[in-house]
């Protein structure tokens, strides 16, 4: 009788962490030789294992639930007026950094494909397309950015 008592309660208790262990992924961090930052749930060589705290679904701990519902405080116009001019600068500051790092990008790309050494600085130009395409795709998103203020 104990013995079947005992087999029960094992077996309850591995059901109730089962969805815990389904529910709980691992992320990763890796940061490449070039500063670029991956977040992934699958195991990258280097890469920091890093927790994160669950999502809570009490309205009362998470703050995302607290905006959407409508309990968040309100601003005055002038203040939040306030708030998208400053928002609209740091964008447009950004939009000018990230043009001027594509041109750069864009110059260094061009050097080495022209280089009669090209072959050899294959693994280079590879970096460089990347770092383009990273360029132009967050002068993408500043511009989209900007039109909606």
């Amino acid at each position: 009788m104990k013995t079947k008592t005992l087999f029960i309660l094992a077996v309850l208790i591995s059901l109730v962490s089962i969805p815990q262990a389904i529910a709980q992924a691992n992320i990763y961090k890796h940061v490449d030789k070039d500063g670029n930052i991956t977040f992934t749930n699958r195991r990258i060589p280097n890469a920091e294992k890093i927790s994160i705290a669950s999502y809570s679904r009490n309205p009362e701990s998470n703050s995302i639930r607290l905006q959407s519902n409508g309990n968040a405080p309100r601003v005055k116009d002038a203040t939040q007026k306030g708030r998208d001019t400053v928002r609209r600068q740091i964008l447009q500051k950004e939009l000018v950094a990230e043009e001027k790092n594509f041109t750069e990008t864009r110059t260094n790309l061009d050097q080495f494909s022209s280089s009669p050494e090209a072959s050899s600085f294959q693994e280079k130009i590879v970096q460089l397309k990347n770092k383009l395409f990273l360029h132009q795709r967050n002068i993408t998103a500043l511009k989209k950015e900007l039109a909606r203020l």
